[in-house]
């Protein structure tokens, strides 16, 4: 008899932390993609503020301080966004092509990378 009733107690004990493990799981999952919009409204609105913090200072850094700096946000309906970095200087307007070309894929080094987003520089 207590050949079965360790053998149960062992099996009753499994099962429970099989299943406590798989709530807890559950609920990890859970929390991680279950923002509001809200939340995550605020999220991007901080990345693109720190973005832009980070190009002015690099721009500063290579001797384009002052710089016109703005960033435009368009967002889908799927939730996708696509950013368009525009910036106004006369020093980098009167660059070369190949200049300006550099510059940008310097500036897109910047750029916070998502899945569901897409960066466009306009110098």
């Amino acid at each position: 008899m207590d050949g079965r009733t360790g053998s149960f107690r062992f099996w009753a004990v499994t099962i429970m932390l099989v299943i406590v493990t798989a709530f807890c799981c559950a609920g990890t999952v859970m929390s991680r993609t279950d923002f509001s919009a809200q939340e995550l409204e605020h999220y991007d609105r901080e990345r693109e503020r720190q973005m832009v913090e980070d190009v002015r200072e690099y721009l500063r850094q290579r001797g384009y301080g002052n710089s016109g700096v703005m960033l435009t946000r368009v967002m889908d309906a799927d939730g996708s966004r696509e950013y368009t970095l525009s910036i106004h200087h006369s020093r980098i307007t009167a660059l070369g092509e190949e200049e300006r070309e550099r510059l940008a894929e310097e500036l897109q080094e910047i750029a916070f990378t998502d899945q569901s987003c897409s960066f466009f520089i306009k110098l």
